[in-house]
């Protein structure tokens, strides 16, 4: 996952921590919300992406994260399920150092990333299960 963060922090222009907090809170967005096969696949191809998601996990579990369930889940209910989860992954991205601008460039390079390293028909199975991510992209 090094090459990952390296990549992200050259092309956004931030620090590797940034880079590395942001990564970790997409993989485990992504873990929650492909399933355990698919991320399965997903950690088989880019080692330390279970690491960093369980990270992650353990981070947002230490922090006050239920304002921001309740506010995504009253979005899902109002707006369809993916704008809830776009919200979500929008917060969670900020709380990792991420701006506003940086989020698009974020989602494309890791989804192409994930495309380079799983290929077109398992990128489209996770973004199948994900559809929050096309919502990022440029």
């Amino acid at each position: 996952m090094d090459d990952l963060i390296q990549k992200l922090s050259a092309q956004l222009g931030i620090d590797a921590d940034t880079a590395n907090a942001a990564t970790g809170q997409a993989m485990a967005m992504l873990k929650n919300k492909v399933g355990g096969d698919l991320f399965e696949k997903i950690s088989g191809a880019i080692p330390g992406a279970e690491n960093a998601a369980a990270a992650a996990t353990e981070k947002a579990n230490e922090s006050d994260a239920g304002v921001m369930g309740a506010l995504s889940g009253m979005a899902s209910k109002v707006f369809g399920s993916s704008a809830g989860e776009a919200m979500e992954l929008d917060a969670t991205l900020k709380s990792a150092g991420l701006s506003a601008d940086q989020m698009g460039g974020f989602a494309n390079t890791v989804i192409e990333y994930l495309k380079d390293k799983l290929g077109d028909d398992v990128l489209n199975q996770i973004l199948a299960k994900a559809p929050m991510l096309k919502n990022l992209l440029n």
